[in-house]
């Protein structure tokens, strides 16, 4: 009886307090730096403070990356858009004139060249997640919103840079610069087993960066465990 009573005690003190846990899921978004369609596998890990009341308050890291083949003219005509506004898109031989007058490109061949980029997403995200309990269910629903910042990169945008540092001499291309905040939303199902300091999720989340060259929403599917302690 004194076991059980132990076990419980530590049960009831670790759902109060403060949660740990981990994420895997899958993304899907339109790379602002080539804009193709991109998915791919995310993962990474949270901590919840529970609130009075119904509510959690969550901080999570979310890593996600996804690799895609992209012909060089392509991603240029992307590029030179976004930046500076000119659209070559339906016009290549446009492209190959304004890259040898402006950049000084001599090797107007390499437009024609594939190659692998991998797109690079770190999110950090503060989420204030409202439960609804059914009974003495251990299964509660729950909705959420909050604010966060995602980190993206491409490799795209490197290997540009440096073809742009062999061609010229120096390159203003800085591939890690992409910094943008974010709006935002998820809605999930938590399952609390009896008795252990453990609760399983299953969430949909839903993220808007802000702010020049941004890209699309980015949504993802996500499961995850929490530990409290």
């Amino acid at each position: 009886m004194q076991k059980l009573f132990v076990v419980l005690f530590a049960a009831a003190v670790a759902f109060a307090g403060p949660k740990v846990g981990a994420r895997v899921g899958y993304y899907g978004t339109v790379n602002p730096f080539t804009g193709q369609d991109t998915d791919g596998p995310a993962f990474g890990g949270q901590i919840v403070l529970p609130m009075a009341g119904l509510f959690d308050l969550e901080f999570s890291g979310t890593y996600a990356s996804s690799k895609s083949d992209i012909v060089m003219s392509d991603y240029l005509v992307n590029y030179v858009n976004n930046e500076y506004g000119i659209d070559f898109s339906n016009n290549p031989e446009g492209l190959r004139t304004y890259l040898q007058s402006q950049w000084g490109w001599s090797d107007p061949a390499m437009l024609d060249e594939t190659f692998e980029s991998t797109y690079h997403d770190l999110g950090l995200a503060a989420i204030l997640k409202l439960g609804i309990p059914l009974g003495g269910s251990p299964l509660k629903p729950y909705v959420g919103g909050g604010m966060g910042v995602h980190f993206t990169a491409s490799d795209a945008d490197a290997l540009l840079a440096a073809i742009e540092t062999q061609t010229q001499g120096s390159t203003t291309i800085d591939p890690y610069d992409h910094i943008h905040p974010a709006m935002m939303g998820v809605v999930g199902l938590s399952f609390s087993p009896p008795l252990l300091p453990l609760s399983f999720f299953g969430e949909f989340n839903y993220a808007k960066p802000m702010g020049d060259e941004a890209g699309d929403a980015i949504n993802s599917f996500q499961l995850g465990v929490n530990f409290g302690f």
